[in-house]
This record gives C-alpha cells, sequence and structure tokens, in this order.
C-alpha cells in the first residue's frame, strides 16, 4: 500500500513537475501523517493475523483440555462402577456367608442326632446280639 502511494506520488510529481516545476506534490505534514498511517495499518494487519493465530492456538488447546476432562469424567464413571459392583458383591458374599453359617448350624444339628441315632442303634444291636448269643450258650 505504502508503495502505491509512493508510485502514486511520483507519478503525479512527475506530471506536476512537467507542468510546474515550482509546485509541491504535498505538504510535508501530510505526507508524514500518510506514511504514519500506512504504518500503523500495516502494524494493524499483523496485529490481527497473529490474533487470528492466537485465537487458532487457543481453540486447539480449549479443544485439548475438553477432551481430557471429558476423559476424566468417564472414568469417573467407570471408577463409581466398580465401586458399586465391589459393594454389590461384597454384600452377596456376606448373605452367601450368613447363609452357608445357618446351613452349617442345622447340618451339625442333624449330624449330631444322626450319631445319637447311631449310637443308640448300635448300643440295641449289640446288646441285642449280646443277648441272643448267651440265650443260645445257655440253650
Amino acid at each position: 500500500m505504502k508503495y502505491l502511494l509512493i508510485l502514486i506520488c511520483t507519478l503525479f510529481s512527475f506530471t506536476v513537475s512537467a507542468q510546474d516545476t515550482e509546485a509541491i506534490c504535498m505538504p510535508t505534514e501530510v505526507a508524514k501523517q500518510i506514511a504514519e498511517d500506512l504504518i500503523t495499518g500495516d502494524s494493524a494487519k499483523a496485529m490481527l493475523a497473529l490474533t487470528e493465530e492466537e485465537l487458532s492456538i487457543t481453540k486447539d488447546k480449549l479443544s485439548f483440555k475438553d477432551s481430557i476432562i471429558l476423559i476424566s469424567k468417564m472414568k469417573e464413571i467407570n471408577l463409581n462402577d466398580q465401586l458399586r459392583n465391589e459393594k454389590k458383591k461384597t454384600e452377596a458374599y456376606t448373605a452367601l456367608y450368613e447363609d452357608s453359617k445357618k446351613q452349617y448350624a442345622t447340618l451339625a444339628k442333624e449330624y449330631k442326632k444322626y450319631k445319637v441315632k447311631k449310637k443308640f442303634t448300635d448300643v440295641i444291636l449289640g446288646t441285642g446280639i449280646i443277648t441272643l448269643v448267651v440265650i443260645l450258650i445257655n440253650k
């Protein structure tokens, strides 16, 4: 843009100088102001490009952080599910243990009854056999 203005000024000065050699293209203050405006405009364009690039990088960082947050939330949900399943498993094992204790107590009682019956039966059979043997011997 700056070069275009200088080119226009140069062409304008040639045409003006050809007509009037003592005439000045533009005042010095105006030329300085135009040059400052051009420099400001060029730097503003550069700053715009830099800001757009920075914005793009920031968006990439934000999407990366969002993905990390999403992964962390999924891990949290998964760990909560595992914890819930472990609690259920512990409760089930506790219930199974209590049930097996009750069944063991019941079986222990039945076994004691069976042992008493067996001893009683063995004693009666033993006395019966001894009685029969004594009767057969005495006869």
